[in-house]
């Protein structure tokens, strides 16, 4: 089962385990969304996270 997170701008960010999701969300919020960074803690990002 995949596993996603949906960025308020509409990026979905997909991987197979809750370590992927949350790097490629950190790497999508480095490079569109770097203000960000230090305001959303990893279980912030384990909270979003969605098995589809």
């Amino acid at each position: 089962m995949a596993k996603q997170i949906t960025c308020e701008c509409g990026k979905v960010i997909q991987g197979s385990t809750d370590d992927e999701v949350i790097d490629g969300a950190r790497e999508h919020m480095r490079s569109d969304h770097p203000e960000l960074l230090d305001k959303v803690s990893h279980d912030d990002l384990l909270g979003w996270i969605e098995e589809v």
